[in-house]
């Protein structure tokens, strides 16, 4: 796209009323439109520099994370009034996108038509079968069954018809009885030999297409908004779950839906649908908190699973849901009809949940991981769902503390050593998904934002004793490479290695740090 025409459309939103108020923002936006064909090498130090110039010194990545994330919204409130019939639009992606040779690149802005940001079809998804438009909440018939028509009148209606003897009017109707139980019989074979169990599902631009096991069409539902694809940019099957919710023997859909039109304006709805495709209910995350001082209560769900049931307890949904801009982050426990049983906060994001049995007792507990803002430290909490509730303890921030949850109820909640490669380059490390098997819990976390990233992987007992610490070659090699070009004669020792051990524990130990027993 030719740079005069972005630099027209820049200068645009710079003269509109939706920034005349904003000059912070606006100071942002033209640093980097004037760093747009040199993005990729855009480093947040250059931004704070322009941008705070006199307080450089102080300020953190964090804070620009904080414009950045303001700054996306002032651009998306632009363009669903003012801007709305602007043939450019711009916009700030929060994830990775193909660069000019076709690897994914982080980019601070992109530039693109208008029409070139709507929703595709997935590209691998089979056509839709020509089927007329749903229009309400009823499932879309698949087939229809019509009993056959008696090759006989059922009653001498005729009067040109012969009546029947009395003798063999009982013979007429014992065989009417037994034609019609036949086809009864019939009717009911072929309704079990065609399975109507939900099984799978794909996308197919603004349409939900439900399939059974053989992969035929069951059901579809349009969905006006379409489907934000950047929240399905893994596919459907993170945001899809089918399975007996009641335990009555039927398989309902539970689906997470992020509506393409003002994606960051909307919260994620959680919908379950009957195996018919009769929708049930329907669940929102989060709420309004005194803490985000009036701004929306807008919250995406970045995961979500289904407990086993117990002999104690049905089966119950956990939905982990972050705010869109702030800090607060949401663990709810909804029934199966869509009520909320309990709720934990945390002052950070957990991007990345997971529901493990790890003490072998038949009960799954709550695994989430990510950053806590209060200490900026990559994080691993587990949780009984039994009693999940509270917010996280923010003593290291008291400014971040969520108010009137009560005390937090965590088994366990650790933070993890950053090292000085993360400290140089981020405002903080962060935890990856957990995998659990036999007790072992496999958790690493991200020290670096290179391509590829770096970790440092670590390994836990069920009791959460520290079994292995140890940084992948990645690490090892972007730690060499980024102090040889700063010319500081640091190598990579053991004693650092040893560091990362120091697994911090606020919940769950009787001490500062996390029992070792790595060999």
């Amino acid at each position: 796209m030719d740079l005069d025409d972005i630099g027209e459309q820049i200068e645009k939103i710079l003269r509109s009323e939706s920034f005349a108020d904003k000059n912070q923002l606006k100071r942002l936006l033209d640093i980097l439109f004037k760093n747009m064909d040199i993005q990729a090498a855009l480093k947040p130090d250059r931004v704070i520099k322009d941008l705070w110039p006199e307080e450089a010194k102080t300020k953190h990545s964090a804070d620009v994370a904080t414009e950045m994330n303001r700054l996306r919204k002032a651009l998306e409130l632009y363009y669903n009034a003012e801007g709305i019939n602007d043939p450019i639009r711009i916009y700030l992606p929060k994830r990775s996108l193909p660069g000019p040779n076709g690897v994914k690149e982080r980019r601070w802005i992109v530039a693109e038509p208008c029409n070139a940001i709507e929703v595709p079809p997935v590209p691998d998804a089979a056509p839709v079968k020509e089927t007329p438009p749903v229009t309400d909440d009823r499932p879309v018939p698949i087939t229809s069954q019509v009993a056959p028509t008696p090759p006989f009148p059922l009653t001498p209606s005729d009067p040109q018809q012969p009546s029947l003897h009395p003798r063999n009017r009982k013979k007429f109707w014992a065989t009417i009885a037994a034609g019609a139980i036949g086809i009864a019989v019939f009717l009911s074979i072929l309704a079990l030999s065609a399975d109507r169990r939900p099984q799978s599902g794909r996308l197919d631009g603004p349409t939900l297409t439900i399939m059974n096991a053989e992969g035929k069409e069951l059901w579809h539902r349009n969905f006006p908004d379409g489907f934000w694809r950047e929240y399905y940019e893994q596919g459907l099957a993170p945001r899809i779950w089918f399975g007996d919710l009641d335990g009555d023997g039927r398989t309902v859909v539970l689906l997470l839906y992020h509506p393409a039109t003002n994606p960051r304006s909307h919260s994620t709805t959680l919908i379950c649908y009957s195996d018919w495709g009769k929708e049930k209910w329907r669940w929102t995350p989060g709420r309004a908190l005194p803490e985000l001082g009036g701004d929306p209560a807008f919250y995406e769900t970045v995961g979500f699973g289904v407990l086993k049931a117990t002999a104690t307890q049905p089966r119950r949904i956990v939905v982990s849901s972050r705010h869109e801009i702030y800090y607060p982050h949401q663990i709810a426990i909804v029934d199966s009809s869509g009520k909320t049983i309990s709720e934990y906060w945390h002052s950070g994001h957990l991007d990345n949940l997971a529901l493990a049995d790890l003490d072998g007792d038949g009960r799954e507990q709550i695994v989430a991981s990510g950053i806590s803002n209060g200490y900026r430290q990559a994080t691993l909490i587990v949780l009984d769902p039994d009693r999940a509730s509270g917010a996280s303890t923010e003593t290291a921030r008291p400014e971040l503390q969520l108010h009137g949850m009560g005390a937090a109820q965590e088994r366990f909640r650790l933070l993890f050593p950053r090292s000085d490669l993360n400290k140089a380059l981020s405002t903080y490390n962060e935890g990856q998904v957990a995998t659990i098997d036999k007790g072992r819990i496999r958790f690493a976390v991200r020290e670096c934002w290179l391509q590829p990233s770096c970790f440092i992987w670590y390994e836990f007992d069920r009791n959460l004793q520290l079994l292995k610490a140890e940084p992948d070659d990645q690490f090892r090699s972007a730690h060499k490479e980024f102090y040889l070009n700063t010319k500081a004669d640091h190598p990579f020792s053991g004693v650092e290695e040893e560091e990362f051990q120091k697994v911090r524990c606020l919940a769950g130990c009787k001490t500062e740090f996390v029992p070792v027993v790595i060999p």
